[in-house]
């Protein structure tokens, strides 16, 4: 504790704290000056800890300041590159699903065609064995390993439109039953997100 410290610390606990009691009540003019002198030194006293508080910490913020500007160049060129890169495979993760969901659809229709040929035949359905790969949520790397996360972002719109159910938004509740029948929520906006998680090793 610094000197400045002790001796402010030394007035309160001699010309202050003595003096405040639990229970203090003010019921005669005398006591109102009294407790108007003790209100002044409290008030004082108060307002010194603070001007000592604030000047001797001022140099450690300056210096924190400082060790952050000589961090954030190069900090903010890396979190542009990961950025860049992160995009770059978010980007590919959306092509490949895009791909694989059309030739889905493509072996669907497929699919329906040769049912329905069969039963003008009269052949035994044969159904064909799945061409369609789902796409990677993973991706390992020689040393690292990216996961895909796929979610969603929640926000009211209107409250009053809220099924009563969901306690006009309760965004816990909400996000639950998104989470369990993928449908809709009236007044609520639900936009899907997609980013990744990296582990290097």
């Amino acid at each position: 504790m610094n000197e400045n410290l002790q001796a402010l610390v030394a007035r309160a606990e001699s010309e202050f704290f003595p003096w405040v009691v639990d229970g203090l009540t003010v019921e005669t003019d005398e006591q109102l000056k009294n407790a108007n002198d003790l209100l002044g030194i409290g008030k004082h006293i108060e307002k010194t800890f603070e001007t000592q508080r604030t000047e001797a910490k001022a140099p450690i913020l300056a210096e924190g300041k400082r060790i952050d500007e000589e961090y954030k160049p190069v900090q903010a060129r890396i979190h542009l590159a990961v950025s860049l890169i992160d995009r770059a495979v978010l980007d590919f993760h959306k092509k490949k699903k895009t791909e694989a969901d059309a030739l889905q659809i493509m072996q669907l229709q497929e699919e329906a065609k040769k049912i329905e040929e069969c039963k003008q035949t009269g052949e035994v359905y044969q159904p064909a064995e799945a061409i369609v790969k789902p796409v990677t949520q993973t991706v390992h790397g020689n040393m690292s390993t990216t996961s895909i996360v796929e979610s969603f972002d929640y926000e009211i719109i209107d409250d009053d439109a809220i099924p009563r159910e969901l306690c006009s938004g309760d965004l816990k509740k909400i996000k639950a039953k998104h989470k369990y029948d993928h449908l809709p929520v009236p007044g609520v906006l639900i936009t899907p997100k997609t980013h990744t998680v990296t582990r290097l090793g």
